[in-house]
This record gives structure tokens, sequence and C-alpha cells, in this order.
């Protein structure tokens, strides 16, 4: 039997409708799915004709006619704080790695923001994370040896992404819906921006190779200028693209994942038993255990997108178990990671970089835990779909507020060693 309500209720038009006013933000999705059940639908039909009908007159007032204006003034704000250091004697390698990418995720924050602002309260945490990155990467000691500066500098950005998480989802940030949405989002954000670098880098080759035909060598000033452009840029245009022309209908994330998901499993499977031939160990090989903390982040990330292109109205059981694998291995790596960090603490000493792993593996050690158990329960028939999805993106404020921390405190805590 379908959990689908809409399809509960086809005989009955009155609970339809009083299901849309009950639930309107969950509405259209379980209206796609009741059409993949039911294609020829009468009752279905119309009501995604009033859905479409509604969604084009809101659009129409939400989308002014200078919205690819705004989009252009954004980017140029982007260059010209990214130039900073060409119009004053600011330093190149204290300026990029610490506001570069507060500049892209800067834009993207002030993009959706004037696309929905934000309620108040969601605001005053916003502009307080905001303010907080700048401050703490403005006053933190130029020392490119120490540790703990270079670790407060690279949780900056994750700072700033939960500010943008924030911002995209507005008063919804609590739904873990609007989280999975954000973090297809981010899925879809990063297909589209590939695609137009590398549409990038083909225009910037036939760019040089035909001046270069003229005797003329722009290469060096083409990649100070119009390449560095292109790379703030391309984030925002890819933004402007899923929103707006693509209407955050685009699919192609989810849809990866699930073509990658097997393989992915086969692969860390086989990686794994290899591991075990080889004799390579994670406890006594620094560089090792780093390749497996970045192999356990993209898997993560492939659980948590397979988890959001998982088919509620017509689960597939082998996509579960296939999905169900990966989680269980990707949980198992966890363990080998953490146990090989926790033995170098207890070896030699706390460190900067010790502190931050072990802290973040714990998370995604706690994250798996609860997604693997939730997974489980639903096979089971324990609990509902929502449930997974809660399971997928209750971490989200908690990866936020560990980032924050380790920006603001990790500094203070070692002394800026």
């Amino acid at each position: 039997m379908s959990s689908n309500p809409l399809l509960e209720s086809l005989d009955t038009p009155e609970k339809l409708e009083q299901f849309y006013h009950d639930h309107p933000r969950t509405f259209g999705s379980q209206l796609d799915e009741a059409l993949l059940e039911h294609p020829h639908s009468p009752l279905l039909h119309f009501w995604r004709s009033r859905l479409e009908f509604q969604k084009s007159r809101s659009q129409a007032i939400a989308d002014p006619p200078n919205e690819l204006p705004r989009l252009l003034l954004l980017c140029l704000g982007a260059i010209l704080l990214i130039k900073l250091p060409l119009l004053f004697p600011i330093a190149e390698s204290w300026f990029y790695p610490r506001f570069a990418p507060f500049i892209v995720i800067g834009s993207l924050l002030v993009y959706f923001t004037l696309r929905k602002p934000p309620v108040l309260p969601e605001t005053r945490i916003i502009l307080g994370a905001v303010a907080a990155v700048l401050v703490t990467m403005a006053l933190l000691p130029d020392d490119q040896t120490s540790s703990s500066i270079i670790m407060a500098t690279l949780h900056a950005p994750l700072v700033m992404w939960s500010a943008l998480g924030l911002t995209f989802a507005a008063a919804n940030w609590r739904d873990s819906g609007a989280r999975l949405n954000y973090l297809r989002y981010n899925g879809e954000l990063f297909i589209y921006t590939v695609l137009i670098l590398l549409g990038g880098f083909v225009l910037s080759g036939m760019t040089i190779g035909l001046f270069s035909l003229l005797n003329l060598d722009i290469q060096q000033w083409y990649f100070n200028n119009v390449a560095v452009a292109g790379l703030v840029c391309a984030p925002l245009v890819a933004s402007f693209l899923y929103d707006i022309v693509l209407r955050r209908q685009s699919r192609l994330a989810t849809l990866i994942a699930n073509v990658f998901t097997p393989l992915f499993l086969v692969m860390i499977t086989l990686y794994l038993l290899a591991m075990l031939l080889q004799q390579q160990s994670p406890f006594t090989d620094r560089n090792f255990l780093i390749l497996f903390n970045g192999l356990l982040l993209l898997v993560l990330a492939m659980t948590i997108f397979s988890i959001a292109g998982r088919n509620t109205l017509r689960p597939s059981r082998l996509a579960d178990c296939v999905n169900l694998g990966l989680i269980s291995v990707t949980l198992l790596v966890n363990v080998v990671a953490l146990s090989a960090i926790i033995y170098r603490l207890a070896e030699w000493g706390l460190t900067p970089n010790r502190v931050v792993v072990t802290g973040a593996n714990l998370l995604v050690f706690v994250h798996l835990i609860v997604i693997i158990s939730a997974y489980i329960k639903l096979l089971r028939g324990r609990c509902e779909p929502e449930a997974l999805t809660g399971a997928a993106t209750g971490m989200l404020p908690v990866y936020g507020l560990w980032s924050l921390s380790v920006m603001l405190g990790l500094p203070l805590l070692f002394q800026f060693q």
C-alpha cells in the first residue's frame, strides 16, 4: 500500500484540497510521485496545472525584469572584491586564502537574500556568522606556518556555507525537506559550475590561440583578469541557471549519485581488501590517513545524495540494499580512520590538526550511526521516509557549529601555534 496520501485521496477531491492547505510545502513533491504512479489521472493533472499556474504568477512577481542586471552587478562586485590586492597594498598570499572563499560564498548569500530575504531571527544569525568570519580572518596573525591558523582558515568557508544554507532555507531551515533541498542545490551548483568552467576553459584556449596567430601574447593578461573573473562568477551564474532558468527542477546530482553509488560501493570494498593485502596502515602513515579521510568525506557526500534521490513512492529494494551497503562500508572506513587518529593522539599528543580531525571524524561517526539506524528501521517498516531524510540532514547545524568553534577557538586554544 502506497504511503502517498494523494493516491489515497483520488476518489475524494475534498481530501486533496484539505491536504494542499495543510501541507503546501510537500504537496508538489508528493504530486510528482503520484503522477508517476497514475500518469493518466485527470485529477492529478488538474492539480499539476493549478500549481504551475500559481507558480508562474508568483514567479512573475518574484522575478522582476531586472533579475539579470542584478546578477551582473553581483558578478561585478565579486570581481572588484577579488581584485583588492591589485588596488591596495594587500599581500596576495594573505588575502586570497582568507577572503577568496568568503567573496564567492558571500556573493551567493547576497544573491539568495535578494531573491527571498530571510526573517528577522535567521537574519541575525546569518549576519553574526558573516561578521565572525570577516573579523576573524582579518585579525588572525599572518603566520603561514601555524597549524591552528591554517585550520581556522580552512573552516571559515564551512561557516559561510552554513550561513548560505540558512539563507537558502530561510524560515524553513528546521524542516528536513528544506535542508535536503539545500544539499540538492549544492550538488547542482557543483555540476553546473564545472560545466561552465569547462566551457570557459575551451573558450579561453581558443581565444589565446587566435590572438597568438596575430603575434599577440595575451596569456598572462587573460588569466590575471578574464580567467579570475570567470572563476569568481561561475558559481553565481550556475545558481542563476538552477534558480531562475531551471526553476530548481534539475535533478542531475541525484541522478549521478544513483548511477555511481553501486560503483563506489564496489570500489571502496576492493580498496579495503587491497589495503589489507598490501598491509597499508593509516595508523603509521600520515599521508595514507589524510587520503583515508578524504575518501570518507567523498563517500559520505555520495551517501547523502543517494538518499536524496531515493524514490519514496516506489522504492527499489536493490537500490536500498546498495545504499545501505555503501553506508555500512563508509562506517567501516570511519571506524578505521577514527581508530588511527586516536592512536596518533595517544602516541604523539595533541596538535591542532589532530584535534580538528578527531572532532570531525566523531561527528561523521555519529552522523553515519544515525543514518544507518534510520535506514534499517525504514526497511523494516518501522518508520516513514521522512525519518531517513531527517537523519541525513539533521547534523547540518552541528557541522556549522563545529566549524565556527574551530575557527574561533582553535587558534586561541593553541596560542596561534
